[in-house]
């Protein structure tokens, strides 16, 4: 009698882990290349196709929400998620599944051969049955590594999924709100695997942008890693206080000539920010496959993290020793892969070539982007900062900033307009914007650009 390769005490230690793991991205992995067929046994195959299900619908794994989903199994999935030992044991098991799987369908391949060899009437239908057989066994999968396409049937319930959830208001799993409204209307919010890019020329206000984009999605319980390679932890957290309190952060640093109402700002910003789920690397020369394994840590670590902020992109320490703008576009590259690891929107800093400063219309575009047009082929979403008094002061659009997104991968391009005062952004009426916007002279030369009105 032949050896059964299967393992069910294995089997249910592997459904187990993922239960009790989530969507790390271990289990994303196992998700995305582990067969169902790998489980022998047939109710364990349908709770991993479940967890699947689920996961890719909803980014989450929730033992009860699946007991809901497969109540005949809720014995299992309630037995299977006790096993504390079980998330140590994931890699190596799911290796030793394939193991298993590659051999039983071996072992069925063989088998249908002996038997179309034996029935075989004449040469010529032994030798087609021979060529069958080898197309059977090359087709055999022993590549512990390899990535399993996903059927397009296995996609479509989870389509179906998004929808109902957000026509009942409940897709925060699925998408990130940046809070700013009319941003919002716009992009429909960054999905879970989104790269979003933020650039613009200096003083503009990217470093403020992010900061606002933090301030409300933590507001509303979303976490925050934050790595600031431009400015140290301290100061980030400065510009939160003086946001959420209104006054300008220059303020903080003479504290001798604060006044009464002064103070008060100062209070109500550190109670507006206290418990904040914001957490800020401070660090230089981290290279991409630094930040993604400190990102994937934290995110195990702090699964309620929604949002993952770099400032900026050009301070990421290059490994390669080729030319520098693939250098640079391998670390877009890898911060878009860090986003689908984690299932976690980043959004990145990055700024532009001066050649802006040579055109009248210094607008900035996507050909603008410094040191890699590969930048741009990887972002899923481009915005492009742009305030016009940083060229002329006495422009009639003074006070407002311009987001234009020049790049918009699932949904419409645009231009959200915000209020620009003592340093921090806050909302105004589009249309009054826009209409001050349109109807200014003519930009100025570059010598009356004023880096000490800006922000970063």
């Amino acid at each position: 009698m032949s050896k059964v390769w299967r393992d069910e005490d294995m089997e249910g230690a592997v459904i187990g882990a993922m239960l009790l793991r989530g969507t790390d991205s271990d289990v994303m992995n196992v998700i995305s290349s582990l067969p169902a067929s790998a489980f022998a046994v047939w109710q364990y195959r349908e709770i991993f196709e479940g967890i699947c299900a689920q996961a890719r619908s909803k980014g989450l794994i929730d033992p009860i929400l699946l007991g809901e989903q497969l109540p005949e199994h809720i014995a299992l999935i309630d037995a299977s998620g006790r096993k504390p030992w079980a998330p140590g044991t994931l890699n190596s098991y799911v290796t030793q599944l394939k193991r298993f799987a590659s051999i039983r369908d071996a072992q069925s391949a063989l088998s249908e051969a002996m038997s179309m060899l034996n029935d075989a009437g004449n040469s010529d239908i032994g030798i087609a049955a021979l060529e069958k057989v080898k197309s059977l066994v090359a087709g055999i999968q022993t590549d512990e590594h390899a990535v399993r396409p996903i059927p397009l049937d296995d996609l479509l319930p989870a389509v179906i999924s998004r929808l109902e959830e957000k026509v009942q208001g409940a897709a925060e799993g699925r998408t990130v709100l940046s809070g700013i409204e009319a941003l919002d209307n716009i992009t429909g919010g960054f999905d879970q695997t989104d790269l979003v890019l933020v650039a613009a020329r200096p003083s503009m206000g990217k470093t403020e942008t992010m900061l606002d984009i933090i301030d409300k999605v933590s507001a509303d319980g979303g976490g925050v890693l934050f790595f600031s390679m431009g400015m140290s932890d301290i100061q980030i957290a400065e510009r939160h206080v003086s946001a959420a309190g209104g006054f300008s952060t220059s303020k903080l640093k003479s504290a001798e000539s604060l006044g009464d109402e002064d103070w008060a700002r100062i209070s109500h910003g550190i109670a507006r920010m206290t418990g904040r789920p914001i957490w800020i690397v401070d660090a230089t020369d981290l290279n991409v496959e630094q930040i993604k394994q400190i990102a994937i840590n934290h995110k195990q670590q702090h699964p309620e993290t929604v949002l993952v902020g770099i400032d900026y992109l050009r301070l990421i320490k290059l490994n390669s020793s080729s030319r520098h703008d693939l250098a640079v576009g391998e670390v877009s590259k890898g911060l878009k892969s860090l986003a689908k690891t984690i299932r976690t929107p980043v959004v990145a800093l990055s700024q532009l070539s001066r050649s802006v400063e040579q055109r009248p219309n210094k607008r900035p575009v996507n050909a603008d982007l410094k040191d890699s047009g590969e930048i741009e082929a990887d972002a899923d979403i481009i915005m492009m900062l742009y305030r016009d008094e940083v060229y002329d002061p006495e422009s009639p659009a003074r006070g407002i900033a311009e987001i234009n997104i020049t790049k918009n991968r699932n949904g419409s391009l645009g231009t959200v307009y915000r209020r620009f005062h003592n340093g921090h952004f806050h909302d105004i009426d589009q249309a009054e914007a826009q209409s001050r916007c349109r109807e200014q002279p003519q930009q100025k030369t570059n010598s009356n650009r004023r880096y000490s009105r800006g922000a970063a």
